[in-house]
């Protein structure tokens, strides 16, 4: 059974400042009481959805001594300006993703920022936000996805020195254009059975 994300809103809080809105997400309960939190800042009139402009400032922070630190900051697109927390590196802590874009069929990219806890960083994953619907499979620490298109398809990815491998695999749902099914559950188990004898051979 696959896994899917569920958007997390934390109860964010909407400070405003000069014309901008801040969303902020204590992260408490998600890093164990260690005063950290996530905020999105962004002109709530801005209404420009080109996501080569760049419309929010993504601040990962931590509270010290009553003060914030801040332990990342990037510019980034969001176009609903969303994050959501999941492990996507099978280390058991939660990383940080911040919503892209949603396509015509609501396929949905993220950015993806690992979070390192012991060395106090993030790391962005380079090509993750390519990924339409990504889902971790923590069993084999491997990435799928489901792209809702004309044709329903699956893909497989990795993530390997801080960027995406795209395994280059596609397995297509539905039928083909005789009206033949197309075994998506079985395609999907012989593509993924050859990718992991690939890794292992690998190692």
């Amino acid at each position: 059974m696959k896994n899917f994300f569920i958007i997390i809103s934390l109860f964010p809080i909407l400070l405003f400042a000069q014309n901008k809105e801040v969303k902020k997400i204590n992260c408490d309960s998600i890093y164990n009481q260690k005063g950290y939190s996530v905020s999105l800042e962004f002109d709530p009139k801005d209404e420009n959805w080109d996501e080569t402009q760049n419309n929010v400032v993504f601040t990962f922070s931590k509270k010290i001594n009553g003060k914030e630190k801040i332990i990342h900051q990037e510019k980034l697109f969001s176009q609903f300006k969303h994050v959501e927390f999941i492990d996507f590196n099978g280390d058991g802590i939660k990383d940080i993703l911040v919503e892209n874009i949603s396509d015509v069929r609501s396929n949905l990219t993220y950015n993806l920022f690992i979070v390192d806890l012991k060395k106090q960083k993030l790391r962005k994953i380079e090509g993750f936000n390519e990924i339409k619907n990504p889902n971790y499979l923590a069993e084999y620490d491997l990435i799928d996805c489901m792209v809702m298109s004309g044709s329903n398809w699956t893909s497989f990815y990795k993530i390997e020195d801080h960027k995406i491998k795209d395994f280059g695999y596609v397995v297509e749902d539905g039928e083909d254009e005789n009206g033949k099914d197309l075994e998506y559950d079985k395609n999907y188990k012989l593509t993924l059975a050859k990718i992991l004898k690939s890794e292992k051979e690998k190692k």
